[in-house]
């Protein structure tokens, strides 16, 4: 397990919105692409066990798929489930509400009725899971699953339970305008271990609790409830397989697409962006400031290409059909204001997902790479990128901005951005361009050391070590607790 110890010899259940599995077009089911999935292989395959997820509407889900040594349990959704739970409360109520509410929440009973309902499916799957005769570990994923702990606490009252989110936990002046923030906390507050990218966010969760569950106190790191029993809470910030990208980027293949790459952009500067198409990315707020740096500068625009992908995401809901529907108009305005006749467009836009090796081309090939998001939990594209271009001795800039759990990691490296202040972000984009080649090749250097050090196989090892700690330091009395 990539120099970290397996820190738990229990089974492992592992309780999620999806399954960590995905079928090819001539049907085959493997295991997932995902960072999460790659962490969690090593462990899965020592200790084994089982994962729970939404079956995502696919028919014919294996129990079990070659490479990853866990039992599959597929939960199918009804329609009117996946509308309420996943479209409507963890995707318009949770999410803008924990990225501060760059779009406002929507507040609907009948989806806080459905995610109620989702959860405790999840849970008494949860229930009958068997998995040898040791109580096995429970660690739930996210913010769609946030009231699953305490549910499965009342199902397994002896067993470690952990969660993990993955994205920001909001200040708890946001927080407390969820009605149901107290039933949330609860639902949290029944692991033995609740982890968060940031201290940041840990801090927000652990003044959320003694804002809103009376007689609950913080002791440092651990929340003490009522009747006594103690909550850990950690800061652990997610990463990549850094071991998998550094072969990725000097593969053959990847220097194929590479190759290709520098000869369609030869002469010009290369600037890159890599999201999710969604609205708390702040991918207009990029494109704003470079059509603000192609203005201010002329002579820069035979010399520049940038070239937004942009992976398809969430299409049933209206924001994100208006989203793609905003930028591409804003693409098609930049190009038609700044392409010469005869000449290459400044804004190059692929809406689609691309194949790793040309991904790990594209980051080796930028002179940029633009990281901008409004609010981010982490963002692994920035890990990505400089640990391709430092296996690829490239000298690449990272331009950050300073709302992303990254920005903590990487410090003064990075260039860090206020991705609000659009003209603003436009000189710094200026200013990458100017540093010195040793200075970038060094900050590059510096940042993919630390993404090597805390790889994703050391966030697993953290988290699960927190979890049995909550777990063994539990009080016999709180051992049966359901909830606060």
């Amino acid at each position: 397990m990539a120099d970290a110890t397996v820190p738990t010899r229990r089974p492992l259940v592992v309780v999620a919105n999806r399954l960590p599995v995905s079928q090819d077009d001539d049907g085959t089911w493997q295991p997932s692409a995902g960072g999460l999935v790659t962490a969690m292989r090593p462990v899965i395959e020592e200790v084994g066990g089982a994962w729970i997820g939404w079956d995502g509407g696919a028919t014919g889900v294996p129990d079990r798929v070659e490479g990853f040594n866990a039992d599959l349990h597929p939960l199918p959704l009804s329609r009117a489930q996946i509308q309420g739970f996943y479209y409507g409360f963890s995707n318009r109520t949770l999410w803008p509400l924990f990225h501060d509410l760059i779009r406002t929440p929507v507040i609907e009973r009948r989806w806080w009725r459905s995610y109620q309902e989702v959860n405790r499916r999840f849970a008494e799957e949860a229930a009958r899971i068997e998995v040898g005769g040791e109580a096995p570990l429970f660690w739930i994923q996210d913010y769609h699953l946030m009231l699953a702990p305490e549910m499965i606490r009342a199902l397994h009252p002896a067993s470690p339970i952990g969660f993990f989110l993955h994205i920001p936990f909001p200040p708890p002046e946001l927080f407390a305008r969820l009605p149901w923030r107290k039933e949330l906390l609860r639902g949290l507050l029944a692991s033995d271990a609740v982890g968060f990218h940031t201290a940041r966010y840990c801090d927000n969760f652990r003044r959320s609790v003694s804002r809103v569950i009376p007689g609950a106190e913080v002791d440092g790191d651990e929340i003490v409830l009522p009747e006594g029993r103690r909550v850990r809470t950690g800061a652990h910030p997610i990463s990549i397989d850094a071991g998998e990208f550094s072969e990725l980027a000097v593969d053959p293949e990847t220097e194929r697409e590479l190759a290709d790459l520098r000869e369609q952009f030869a002469g010009r500067h290369v600037f890159l962006g890599v999201d999710r198409l969604d609205y708390t990315k702040g991918i207009r707020h990029r494109l704003e400031a470079i059509e603000l740096l192609l203005e201010r500068n002329p002579a820069l625009r035979e010399r520049f290409a940038f070239v937004q992908i942009a992976v398809p995401s969430r299409d049933d809901v209206k924001e994100y059909r208006d989203l793609r529907t905003s930028v591409e108009t804003e693409v098609g305005r930049i190009n038609g204001r700044f392409t010469e006749p005869g000449g290459d467009v400044p804004v190059h836009y692929l809406y689609r997902g691309i194949p790793k090796p040309q991904l790990a081309a594209y980051y080796r090939l930028a002179d940029v790479m633009c990281v901008t998001p409004l609010k981010d939990g982490m963002n692994l594209v920035a890990k990505e990128f400089v640990t391709c271009q430092d296996a690829g001795e490239g000298a690449g800039v990272l331009l950050l901005s300073e709302f992303t759990g990254a920005a903590l990691e990487f410090g003064a490296d990075a260039v860090a951005c206020n991705p609000f202040d659009v003209e603003g972000m436009s000189f710094l984009m200026e200013t990458c361009l100017e540093l010195e080649h040793a200075d970038r090749r060094d900050r590059v250097g510096r940042m993919s050391a630390r993404v090597r050090e805390n790889d994703v196989y050391r966030w697993v090892a953290d988290e699960l070590s927190l979890i049995e700690e909550g777990a063994a330091a539990r009080t016999p009395e709180g051992s049966g607790t359901r909830g606060t």
